[in-house]
């Protein structure tokens, strides 16, 4: 599994469920890394990131 880290809110995001919901779109393009190793996320997890609540599962979409 994917994740996408955004280094501006300090949040972890699972790459396959991340929508609009997460917030990121306002983070510079600079502040993103996306990354398959999931040491390094657990890594970021036990200091100072939190994962994002939005992305645990698929998003819905309202119409």
């Amino acid at each position: 599994m994917g994740y996408f880290v955004d280094h501006r809110t300090k949040k972890i995001h699972h790459s396959q469920f991340a929508g609009d919901s997460c917030g990121f779109l306002q983070t510079p393009i600079d502040q993103r890394e996306f990354t398959d190793k999931m040491e390094y996320v657990e890594s970021l997890a036990e200091k100072e990131y939190e994962h994002c609540p939005y992305c645990q599962t698929a998003q819905s979409t309202v119409g």
